[in-house]
């Protein structure tokens, strides 16, 4: 131990570099991405766009694009070098040899006026105003004018016994103090503060009221009365910041100096700015020539110039701070520059070897340890330096506060940072309780303790935790307390109880909310409000810790379908989710902002998240660290400008595509920026890409209400702006005359319909005659059938009968006497009962009401009981009719089907040599089967080509029926199926 200490010390004084900080959260733009001319100069930030002079015109940049204007659109002189706004929708561009010119932005364009093209109008650098009265200047002359009463003068200001003086006349100027620049003057400078223009500068001590074109008495005298000042600039607690030769004054409102900080080589400062954070930043001078940008911080005591920072290829030409802090530079030959944070600071792979971050912790007071994939680094963060702590990655960076214990895991082993060596490699640190050191690797939970020797040991393993829905069983985090461990495998969430036996008892596990490849990534129970978090592969949870019986997981709606990675509560109680897609930040459990590479993050995919004790967030990624203070709750940036360019568009059907001027200003976050449309209140909000325009299909002629709106990651969408849309068109595009043309044709419908109606009302009237006399004709029928079956059994049955018992008379009288006429009558009564039989089958067709399926099949199986009754064969009968026993058959169709059968069960008393007869009737589908079966002799094929008399009877009959079909199945020694078949919807 005592050697390794001084080798330590050593290791580290000699890798030492001073790499910290070699990035600016930056943006650089030149000619090729639209900008007028590389060579810059003054800039102004104006309703949301950053007004940009150059050598070649002016460029209004709105984040996205450039807008640039020349000598074609107006410009008297190519070199625009200053901006001042005036109280209407325009803005004063100050150019040298060109006078002032004014910018119409309602017009979008550019004029001039003769009174602001006269003497020292021409050769102006800068401006301001106040009221109505315009004051703009250069090294040592100026000009004035009164917007309301159209005055102007050239001011001659100088210097005479260290006083500034001012006239109107060069010829007027008397005893002059004469002027070097490149020692011990400085130019000429005007400010306006507390309400006042103040002029300074030259070789002048303090600073001047003006009035009108007025000097008036001494400001701030007592603290700035002996000073040459070359600068003068409100600060945004109400101060000020006074610039001389080598130093910066920072002042109280009441002129008191609170603090001062000095300059280089006694340059003198121009220009300067002082940020929310009290950053300084100011451009200086060593001479006129040459221009630097000084970034001074008054906490730390330090400054650097922003140039060596941003590795600019050029001198500084202006620098300008726009009302978001962020700062603009100029250049005189590389465009501009724009550091839209200087509080994100990185290490990246120009500062270590592998930029992939694997863990980040406190190490001590001053500095942080972190790791990336190849080695460990030590960062002191009061020398902005990086040193090498081990030249070997460490997976897990642990840092025990009560203990001020350090665990550290690495490829092959673990370690504290007293050296202990725990026999445990690749490992994640877990927590520590009365059973010791616990640590999660890959499946199990490893438990620590030191033995008699000092030395750590292995105590205790457990593993088989709940796996899910994922058969993986690696864990992927566990946190552990004084009686209880809680633990995730890749599918699962579980709370155990701990008891000093090294027993863990499962209280309640949670899986069944993840979808079956939902992986857990990160755990976190930090929760102020009492809830526990869960970061998995898609998504976000949220488990009540208040109510662990009922508890369950439930989703953030707002990280849906997000690879969430790490979990990290701050100090003031946010939330810090790392995912796949940056950084997002909730309070309270909302989201309120997103951080992705737009906002200036290295990488979006998000490794690790780590505060420190000086309360700055470190934030770890796949491209290497960035840090920036959290000392106050996050906020949304305000949402970028997006609005129409016209409040009423007109277009005409029949272009092919609407083009709809937009005007829009993302100064911040502007690579990721999204824009919608809709065409009403109630459609959808449509994406669309940046362009000046808005193209949209073409659209029926009428008025549409259109809305439009923006964002980027770190804001909200930006209030819907409105405007009007008048589509004209052909005068049949029209709605009236498409609702005429609609209305004509439901006329012409309605009249053609009530013509029809009134036709079918005729048939119908028509058809309903006929069917009453159809019906009378047919009861008419019905009594003619009856009166004829009645009248016909009473006749030529009475008749027959009669026949039969005279003939039996008779042959009872002669009966032994005569046998020829014994046989003779005995032939006479056979036929007479054989015709009396044949013609009661006929007159019972003819009633009417035998008509009906169930009537005929009761005929047919009373015949069949009667028949087979004397013939020793089994007779079985099954009608199945699903309630259309009273289906009215055809006429004729009830003698046919009586004879079809009667034939059959004579053939089978005949031939079959049956012992079991089956008649059966029923109707499935629409569809009637009538069939009788026998299981008797069959019939061969040769007797059924044969087709006896019987059968030809039986197929002659069925074709007097139409529709019906007739079915002979057959098998030889299995008996014989007839089928007659029709469909009960007759027509």
């Amino acid at each position: 131990m005592t050697l390794f200490r001084p080798i330590f010390i050593l290791l580290f004084v000699i890798s030492t570099t001073p790499l910290w900080g070699q990035e600016l959260f930056m943006h650089h733009w030149t000619k090729n991405d639209g900008l007028a001319h590389n060579y810059s100069f003054l800039m102004k930030e104006y309703k949301g766009k950053l007004w940009i002079g150059t050598d070649d015109g002016l460029s209004v940049f709105d984040g996205k694009s450039f807008k640039n204007y020349t000598i074609k659109d107006g410009l008297k002189s190519p070199f625009v070098i200053g901006f001042n706004e005036n109280y209407s929708d325009s803005l004063y561009l100050f150019t040298w040899r060109g006078g002032i010119h004014v910018f119409d932005e309602s017009a979008d364009s550019i004029k001039t006026y003769p009174y602001l093209q006269q003497g020292k109008a021409e050769r102006l650098h800068k401006g301001l105003r106040m009221e109505d009265e315009i004051y703009g200047w250069q090294w040592g002359g100026g000009y004035y004018f009164n917007e309301k009463t159209r005055e102007s003068k050239s001011l001659f200001f100088y210097t005479s016994d260290s006083t500034l003086h001012l006239v109107f006349d060069r010829s007027s100027i008397k005893n002059p103090t004469t002027i070097n620049f490149n020692t011990h003057s400085v130019p000429l400078g005007m400010a306006r503060y507390q309400n006042k223009m103040l002029a300074f500068g030259l070789e002048s001590k303090g600073i001047r009221i003006l009035e009108d074109t007025t000097l008036k008495e001494p400001f701030f005298q007592e603290s700035l009365g002996d000073k040459i000042i070359s600068s003068f600039n409100k600060t945004r607690d109400g101060g000020a910041l006074a610039g001389t030769r080598g130093k910066i004054y920072k002042l109280n409102p009441s002129g008191k100096i609170v603090a001062e900080y000095d300059l280089p080589n006694k340059c003198y400062v121009s220009t300067m700015y002082q940020l929310n954070n009290g950053v300084i930043v100011a451009a200086i001078h060593a001479n006129p020539n040459v221009q630097k940008c000084l970034v001074i911080h008054p906490t730390k005591k330090t400054q650097f110039f922003l140039e060596k920072k941003l590795k600019s290829k050029a001198s500084t030409a202006a620098v300008y701070v726009d009302p978001k802090d962020r700062i603009w530079l100029s250049t005189q030959g590389d465009g501009i520059y724009m550091v839209e944070n200087l509080d994100m600071n990185y290490i990246n792979i120009g500062d270590i070897e592998s930029p992939h971050i694997l863990s980040i912790n406190q190490f001590d007071s001053s500095n942080i340890i972190f790791s990336s994939t190849g080695k460990s680094y030590l960062l002191n963060t009061k020398k902005d330096d990086i040193s090498i702590y081990k030249n070997y990655p460490l997976k897990d960076i642990v840092y025990d506060v009560e203990d001020s214990l350090h665990v550290f895991s690495t490829y092959h082993k673990s370690f504290t940072s007293e050296l202990d060596s725990i026999p445990i490699m690749w490992s994640k640190y877990a927590g520590k309780n009365k059973g010791g050191l616990w640590f999660l690797q890959e499946d199990s939970l490893k438990v620590f303790q030191k033995n008699e020797l000092g030395k750590y040991e292995l105590s205790k393993v457990f593993w088989r935790f709940p796996g899910g829905k994922i058969e993986i069983p690696n864990l992927s985090n566990a946190i552990v307390q004084n009686d209880k461990v809680w633990v995730t495998t890749k599918g699962a969430l579980s709370l155990y109880e701990y008891s000093e036996n090294y027993k863990l008892t499962l209280i309640k596990s949670w899986h069944s909310t993840f979808k079956d490849w939902e992986w857990i990534n990160d755990f976190n129970i930090n929760d102020p409000n009492g809830y526990l978090w869960i970061a998995t592969t898609d998504g976000l949870y949220i488990l009540d810790l208040s109510s662990l019986e009922t508890a369950t997981l439930k989703k953030i709606k707002s990280l849906d379908n997000v690879n969430c990675l790490t979990l990290k509560f701050d100090h003031l109680g946010q939330l810090w989710v790392g995912s796949e897609n940056g950084l997002a930040v909730f309070q309270d459990g909302i989201l309120i902002r997103e951080f992705d590479e737009s906002s200036g993050l290295l990488s979006d995919q998000v490794t690790c998240i780590f505060e420190s004790e000086d309360h700055r967030l470190w934030i770890g990624t796949h491209r290497g660290m960035i840090s920036m203070p959290n000392h106050s709750l996050v906020k949304n940036n305000d949402p970028p400008v997006v609005l129409w360019k016209q409040e009423n568009y007109s277009a005409h059907s029949k272009q092919g595509a609407i083009q709809l001027p937009i005007n829009i200003s993302v100064l911040s976050e502007m690579a990721s920026l999204r824009l919608q449309y809709k065409l009403s209140k109630n459609s959808d909000w449509i994406d669309f890409p940046y362009q000046n325009s808005l193209t949209i299909s073409n659209q029926f002629p009428d008025t549409y209400k259109l809305y439009l709106r923006g964002k980027t990651t770190g804001s909200e969408w930006s209030v819907p702006h409105e405007a009007t849309l008048d589509v004209n068109g052909y005068f049949w595009e029209y709605p009236f005359f498409k609702g005429g043309v609609i209305i004509l044709i439901l006329i012409s419908v309605v009249y053609y319909a009530n013509l029809l109606i009134k036709k079918e009302k005729g048939k119908a009237t028509e058809l309903k005659k006929i069917l009453q006399q159809k019906t009378v004709a047919q009861e008419k029928l019905t009594r003619v059938r009856k009166e004829i079956a009645q009248d016909f059994h009473d006749e030529m049955g009475n008749k027959l009968a009669s026949i039969t018992v005279l003939s039996d008379l008779a042959s009872m009288k002669i009966k032994g006497k005569d046998e020829e006429i014994e046989k003779i009558l005995s032939r006479i009564e056979t036929q007479s009962k054989q015709l009396y039989t044949g013609t009661r089958d006929f007159i019972w067709s003819i009633d009417a009401q035998n008509d009906e399926l169930g009537v005929i099949y009761d005929y047919i199986k009373d015949f069949g009981e009667e028949f087979f009754d004397d013939l020793d064969i089994r007779y079985h009968t099954h009608k199945e009719l699903s309630g259309h026993d009273r289906l009215i058959l055809p006429q004729s169709w009830s003698l046919q089907l009586v004879f079809i059968f009667k034939e059959a069960m004579t053939n089978i008393a005949k031939y079959a040599q049956a012992t079991h007869v089956y008649l059966s009737l029923n109707i499935k589908n629409r569809v009637a089967t009538f069939s009788i079966k026998d299981n008797g002799v069959g019939i061969s094929d040769d007797q059924m080509k044969k087709n006896g008399n019987g059968l030809k009877n039986m197929k002659a009959r069925i074709n007097k029926l139409g529709s019906a079909t007739l079915n002979i199945e057959s098998n030889v020694g299995k008996g014989t199926t007839i089928i007659v078949q029709f469909n009960i919807d007759f027509d």
